[in-house]
């Protein structure tokens, strides 16, 4: 790190007590300078590697003990949530917190009602995936956890198969997803998925999820019957990005544009 006078190191102290993140905002109040002076010192900070910058008007506190100040980063977790905040963990990443999928991913995958303006970033040498939501999407179906003092929401199992079958990319492609959905069948009732597609209201969803539990050989009549009952007009795709051709399937209204097989594998 770079050297800091004892004024400067007062002042850091001052702003940086009890705060993880720091913005202008903050510097300016805790300081009393204008908004150019507050933005100035963070710069410098940055410089002088004792603070890390997130992204625009944003910046984080770096440990005095950090060996490497300049490439220094904090949990992926944590900074997404503070980034994209309101949101919750989805996709791949939920589904490796709940013990659904043994694959390990670098991308972090997240939802939020916030302005997202790519849905792909880099911040602090993390790589994420955002995708908006409307805001009564982070009404349910979300478990709260703490990590390291911070609050983070993530979608439950089922939420998080559910979110999946939505959009497969989420769960890295149809094969994972279809592993992810068969994991979860093995540790819990196939009613909690019924009741968040119910809740996501994308009759797609039930027409993926009824044909996965075929093909899958899950030997689940009710689930089966249940997504049955659920389907609605039109023909989806299987596989939402995968290829444009695929047989038609007309008892689950699906192109099959992936081929799964009885153990996921496609």
């Amino acid at each position: 790190m770079g050297g800091i006078s004892a004024t400067g190191r007062e002042e850091l102290a001052l702003v940086l007590g009890g705060r993880r993140f720091v913005t202008p905002a903050d510097v300016a109040a805790e300081l009393s300078v204008d908004s150019t002076a507050a933005t100035q010192r963070l710069a410098r900070w940055a410089r002088d590697g004792w603070v890390r910058r997130v992204r625009r008007g944003l910046y984080i506190g770096v440990p005095v003990d950090a060996s490497n100040p300049g490439a220094w980063s904090d949990d992926a977790l944590v900074i997404a949530a503070r980034v994209w905040d309101p949101c919750y963990f989805t996709g791949w990443t939920a589904a490796r917190h709940w013990a659904l999928t043994e694959q390990v991913f670098r991308t972090t995958v997240l939802k939020s009602s916030a302005r997202v303006r790519e849905s792909r970033a880099n911040l602090l040498d993390h790589d994420y995936m955002v995708v908006h939501t409307d805001p009564e999407t982070l009404t349910w179906g979300l478990v709260s956890e703490w990590n390291d003092g911070e609050r983070l929401q993530f979608a439950n199992a089922a939420r998080t198969v559910v979110d999946i079958l939505d959009d497969p990319q989420l769960g890295g492609g149809m094969r994972h997803s279809a592993e992810v959905l068969a994991s979860f069948l093995e540790e819990h009732d196939s009613a909690l998925l019924i009741d968040a597609a119910d809740r996501l209201d994308n009759g797609a969803v039930f027409k993926r999820l009824g044909y996965l539990a075929e093909q899958l050989g899950l030997d689940d009549n009710e689930l089966v019957s249940a997504c049955l009952e659920r389907l609605t007009a039109g023909i989806s795709a299987l596989d939402p990005a995968g290829p444009p051709g695929g047989q038609r399937v007309s008892r689950w209204g699906l192109r099959v544009n992936a081929t799964i097989a009885r153990d996921g594998a496609s």
